[in-house]
């Protein structure tokens, strides 16, 4: 078998990722990172070196891998997340950067300084852990229906060195007996369900075929979860807290409007993310 140098593996990788990747290269880099133990830097200084047959067999099986569309994420096992690692596994829902965008809103709103904060829908724990690791002084309390979430979510808590700060339970927030210890709290985030069920079918095949639907599942119109945590809103956030909440990229507007109309909430508005759509609706309860 002729050696092949880094550059070139990664430039094969790469051209063969072009037709299920919008992200060819990063994805190239991330699996070769993975199998070497080293870091994307590492390979641009290293670009030259030569692999050895073991590592060219094992990079070619990773490439087949996600040839066949298998997130680059759940086959390195792991997310970068507010500059964090993140832990993910099939059945956890790979975090996201446009969910920065939520959490970089809390955190530049005006809290207490030791807040208690609700996350509803966590996944892999990224939103709770975040903010647990960015505000030393919060208590967070991060909920999901699937136990598979709730533990990746207690293990990337321990992983981030929160997990003293960060307590995850498993519950469903649809059912009408829901409900939790410790409320009210000061902030409500949630990253909920939004995309609506006819468009799933038409989800790109990374997603659609790997990632678990009922974290991507809100409903015939994809705001069911929405409507459900304006109702909860008197329940979990105390007078003036804080609710952010992140929206598909059409839905800043109707979700304003629920909010709104659950006459629970004021002072509604938005945050966006780097494209200039709104992703996040804030509010705060009256």
């Amino acid at each position: 078998m002729v050696k092949k140098d880094f550059k070139t593996l990664l430039s094969g990788a790469g051209e063969a990722f072009h037709i299920i990747s919008d992200t060819p290269r990063l994805d190239a880099e991330l699996l070769l990172a993975h199998l070497l133990k080293k870091d994307r830097s590492w390979l641009l200084i290293h670009a030259n070196d030569l692999a050895d047959e073991a590592l060219c067999l094992s990079y070619e099986r990773l490439i087949e891998r996600r040839k066949k569309g298998e997130p680059v994420a759940y086959i390195v096992g792991e997310r970068e997340f507010m500059g964090l690692p993140f832990s993910v596994a099939p059945g956890v829902l790979i975090p996201r950067p446009d969910t920065e965008t939520l959490v970089e809103a809390v955190l530049a709103e005006k809290l207490p300084e030791s807040p208690q904060i609700l996350d509803l829908c966590t996944g892999s724990g990224a939103i709770a852990v975040s903010l647990a690791h960015y505000l030393a002084k919060a208590q967070v309390l991060a909920v999901d229906i699937s136990e598979t979430c709730v533990k990746t979510a207690q293990e990337n808590a321990e992983r981030n060195s929160v997990a003293n700060r960060v307590c995850v339970v498993c519950a469903d927030i649809l059912k009408e007996d829901f409900s939790l210890p410790c409320l009210p709290v000061d902030v409500l985030v949630s990253n909920p369900p939004y995309i609506r069920t006819d468009d799933l079918s038409g989800l790109m095949a990374d997603v659609r075929d790997y990632e678990p639907h009922s974290a991507l599942d809100g409903g015939m119109d994809g705001l069911i979860f929405y409507r459900r945590l304006a109702s909860l809103v008197p329940q979990l956030l105390k007078q003036g807290g804080l609710l952010a909440v992140e929206v598909g990229h059409d839905q800043a507007e109707e979700v304003a409007t629920i909010l709104e109309e659950s006459g629970e909430c004021e002072k509604i508005r938005f945050a966006c993310d780097l494209a200039g759509i709104k992703r996040v609706v804030i509010a705060n309860r009256k």
